[in-house]
This record gives C-alpha cells, structure tokens and sequence, in this order.
C-alpha cells in the first residue's frame, strides 16, 4: 500500500478570507494615507506663499515699492516682478520688461515658475489653452495679490489705472507707467510702498490662493485662469476679498466662470492659503466671516481684525 504524505495549505475559503481581511485594512489605511500627502501638499503650498512674500519685501527694500499688479494694460504682472527674488534671475531677463505680454518671446512665457503652483492643484509646468486675444499660451499660476476690496470692483476701479483703491497688488499708475509706441517708458513702477500698508502688516493679505473653477482651468477671461503674466485680464493675478466676494467654497461650482467675480479659493479642504504683508502665513477656513475677509484685504480702512475661525 501506498502511503501519501499530506502538504499543509490554506483551504480556499481560508484565502478568501484573509484577502477580504488584507481589503479592508487597505481600506482603512488608504484614508490616512491621503491625509498625510495633503498636509503635506498644504505645507509646501504654504512655503510656496512665504517665499513670494519675502520676495516681495526684498523688491520693495531694493526697489522701494512694491510691484504692480500689473504694468499696463496687457503688459507683464507682478511674478515676473519677482523672479529676482525667487532665484529666477535667467527667467526673469529673457522677458522684455518694457513690452506687452502679447510681444514677448513665447518659449519664455511658457515657462513657469515651480513656485507659483499648488501641488494640491496641478502640476508645475501647465499652461494655458488660449488667450483672450490671440496672444501665445504662457504658464498659468496658482495664486493672485491681494487688490482690495469689493468697494472699488465697480467700474473696474479695483483694476484700473487711475484712482485709488484699497489693496496692495493693484495696476500701475498711468501718470507714472506712461506708454509711447505699444511701450512702457519706465518699465512697471509699482503703485504702493510697505509703509502704505497703514493698517499694519500683520492684519493685511499680501497674496493668496486664487479660486479656479474645476470647470475653467486653463481657461483666460471671466474663468481667471490664462497666462500668470499676462496683464490683459487682471483677475489672472489679482483677486479681491469682502462681502459678495467671499472665500470659494468649494473648487466644483461654475463660478468663477465667464464674467464671474475674482475671488479668492483652493484646491484644499475647507481652508484657502494666504501669506500677510508682514511676511507671515496662515490657512483661512473657507467659512471665514466676509466682513473679517475684507478687512484683511484693506490695507487702509483703519479697521481692527479680529479672526474667529
């Protein structure tokens, strides 16, 4: 007689089981997984906003003002102001500061800045899909300076270049940006210096994330999402903060879209990333009170601040 011996091995219930055992702790696990990649995400968005602000403390040191939000009327915006100071020097003198946007080399305004976009958003490198006027596509950007307050967004005084409204990123001057032949004279002079800031520099924005609707991305015009740097369509760069004008709730709603108001927003959970004039960051929930919201965005109204988040 023939004697076999037995092989222990799992029956194929007992297989089942422990894979349905393995799913559900991967289930379990997969939760906290993300959490840590979005803190993650959130603190080097945070550090993106804290060097850009530095940055525009040493440009307004070495320069005496802070840039503008923008030059003229489709000329360059305040990141390309900045590239000094963000160790993009090379990037920064292959633009030809005195030109409009739509005249200057479009390999160099494809190019983006690493720092300029949310890792929680998208990738660094992305570009728009068109520009309003015909111009070449340029790298888009995650983040606009602070220009005021609703007070001023009628008749486009929050954008314009003549006036005087309450923010800190807002156009430059005509009298003192003028244009001669499709040119800027002086370059881009910034309107307003720190010391304008009389508010005080903690209770002030300086930059923040901007809201881009997941239906516009890469879109220019009322969605706000072309080229970083060009000075077309102010609500690319700039954004105001107040009543009507509050924090974007949520990235999956139609606003901002086509002829919608330039607010503030994220891509995080429930909190949108800012950076103060005194050089300080903080995540403010998106249920922030819009009054408080303007405040913050008045860098002259003698209000006090008082955040209850």
């Amino acid at each position: 007689m023939v004697h076999r011996k037995r092989v222990a091995a799992f029956t194929l219930v007992e297989l089942l089981v422990v894979v349905a055992i393995i799913g559900i702790l991967v289930g379990l696990l997969m939760p906290a997984v993300q959490m840590v990649r979005e803190a993650a995400r959130r603190t080097s968005c945070l550090n993106n906003l804290k060097q850009m602000g530095l940055a525009a403390q040493m440009h307004n040191d070495s320069r005496g003002r802070l840039p503008p939000g923008r030059g003229g009327d489709g000329f360059l915006t305040w990141p390309v102001y900045l590239m000094p100071y963000l160790e993009q020097i090379s990037l920064h003198d292959q633009f030809d500061l005195k030109a409009k946007y739509a005249d200057q080399n479009p390999e160099v305004v494809e190019t983006g800045i690493p720092m300029m976009f949310c890792p929680t958003r998208r990738n660094s490198g992305e570009t728009s899909e068109f520009e309003t006027k015909g111009e070449p596509a340029g790298a888009v950007g995650d983040y606009a300076g602070n220009a005021g307050t609703p007070e001023f967004f009628p008749n486009l005084v929050w954008a314009d270049f003549v006036g005087d409204p309450d923010g800190v990123f807002n156009s430059g001057l005509r009298s003192e940006n003028p244009v001669v032949g499709n040119r800027l004279v002086n370059g881009a002079l910034g309107r307003y210096r720190l010391a304008n800031v009389v508010d005080g520099l903690s209770n002030t924005m300086l930059i923040g994330e901007k809201a881009v609707s997941y239906w516009g991305a890469r879109q220019p015009g009322g969605w706000g999402d072309g080229s970083i740097y060009n000075g077309e369509e102010p609500g690319t760069a700039i954004r105001l903060g107040g009543p009507g004008f509050g924090l974007a709730k949520s990235f999956r709603i139609d606003p901002p879209g086509p002829g919608a108001i330039p607010i503030f927003g994220s891509h995080h959970p429930a909190i949108v990333n800012f950076v103060l004039c005194d050089g300080s960051v903080q995540a403010f929930s998106t249920s922030l009170d819009e009054e408080t919201l303007r405040r913050l965005c008045a860098r002259n109204d003698g209000m006090s601040v008082s955040i209850d988040q």
